[in-house]
């Protein structure tokens, strides 16, 4: 584990294989960091299966969304110099910031995704992408997640978990679902 900044980005790089998976993570102003359990947990997860990951903290002040996805397309630019494949993990508020660079990426992971937020909203891509709903989100509606994925082009995956936006109970499910995505390729 090799604590890196990128510009003004902080982050968490474990390097194990080739492929490399960048985590987005919350809302930074609801407290959302590289350190979210559900980052942590699929990170070391990947990590296992020899995928290196990069979690990082958007920085601050908080900038409305837009400069959220400014810092993650920094962290994309820097893993292409290094790895052949990207994949990117948004959770919650990460989803949409995931959803504006993985036009940059090889396939993406929407965890409780939403269409807008701020002033950012949810983008579609043409490449691999999953979608992982909690049936009992008390924040993103699973009509929400559902419609997100319904709009979306192929190819794509849709995983419904019975939990809360938390994923409480869950964690074990919802890493073992994005480790078998990432995978395949």
């Amino acid at each position: 584990m090799v604590e890196v900044q990128i510009g003004p980005v902080r982050g968490t790089y474990e390097i194990r294989g080739e492929k490399v998976v960048l985590m987005c993570p919350p809302h930074p102003l609801m407290g959302g960091s590289r350190f979210d359990v559900r980052l942590d947990r699929i990170s070391s997860e990947l990590v296992k299966n020899n995928i290196s990951t990069l979690r990082f903290d958007y920085c601050t002040p908080y900038r409305g969304g837009i400069g959220e996805i400014d810092d993650a397309k920094l962290c994309v630019n820097y893993l292409k110099d290094r790895h052949n494949f990207i994949g990117v993990v948004g959770y919650s508020f990460g989803s949409v910031v995931a959803s504006n660079i993985a036009e940059f990426c090889d396939a993406a992971i929407y965890i409780s995704p939403m269409k807008k937020i701020d002033s950012i909203e949810f983008t579609d891509v043409k490449i691999p992408k999953l979608f992982i709903i909690a049936t009992k989100d008390q924040f993103v509606t699973p009509d929400e997640g559902l419609k997100l994925f319904e709009e979306s082009s192929e190819p794509k995956k849709l995983v419904k978990l019975e939990t809360d936006h938390f994923y409480f109970g869950k964690f074990d499910a919802l890493v073992k679902t994005v480790k078998d995505f990432f995978l395949e390729f």
